[in-house]
């Protein structure tokens, strides 16, 4: 008996698991501190807020500490929970504020986020270019990369 293979690009599995994963409360939002529910979108792999439907940039897995963002969604820093609000691990190893880790310019339907060695922008159709020591790379909005 065989193995079904899921066709490339489907995101179900990971769909499944960011599910269960909100619903237990493991995720919280960068910003905030606060917890959130993702949802993401079976087919394209986006994620966004279950309440707010805006898109997610950054999220923190409570269980690891460990941030997630970026065109990748790879692990990009880590944090702690000081009090009520939510540190990161900067430069020198010192804790510091989501806005002191990640410079975010926000314009009309436009983002810009500097994050250490690696840039983003996401532009008004919610395509993307990144620019890391490893490349370039820009992403179209439904999460396919682009040469």
């Amino acid at each position: 008996m065989s193995t079904p293979i899921l066709p490339t690009g489907s995101y179900a599995a990971q769909s499944d698991s960011f599910r269960i994963n909100s619903e237990a409360g493991n995720y919280l939002d960068a910003r905030t501190g606060k917890p959130i529910k993702i949802n993401v979108d079976a087919a394209t792999g986006v994620r966004v807020n279950a309440e707010t439907n805006e898109p997610v940039r950054y999220y923190v897995d409570r269980r690891t500490w460990w941030v997630y963002g970026g065109d990748g969604w790879d692990t990009i820093g880590s944090a702690k929970m000081e009090g009520t609000e939510l540190k990161y691990r900067g430069d020198n190893d010192k804790w510091v504020t989501f806005e002191q880790k990640w410079k975010v310019d926000e314009g009309e339907g436009e983002a810009k986020m500097k994050a250490d060695d690696s840039k983003t922008k996401v532009e008004k159709d919610n395509d993307s270019k990144s620019k890391t020591e490893e490349g370039k790379v820009k992403t179209d909005e439904d999460g396919s990369k682009v040469k």
